[in-house]
C-alpha cells in the first residue's frame, strides 16, 4: 500500500473517533 493511503486512512479514523467523541459528549449534556 502506498504511505499516502495510510495516512489518509488514519486521518478518516481520527475524524471519525472526534466525532463520535463530540456527540457522546453532545449526549452527556442533554
Amino acid at each position: 500500500m502506498e504511505p499516502m493511503s495510510d495516512i489518509v486512512f488514519v486521518g478518516i479514523t481520527v475524524a471519525v473517533f472526534a466525532v463520535i467523541a463530540l456527540i457522546a459528549r453532545g449526549v452527556e449534556k442533554l
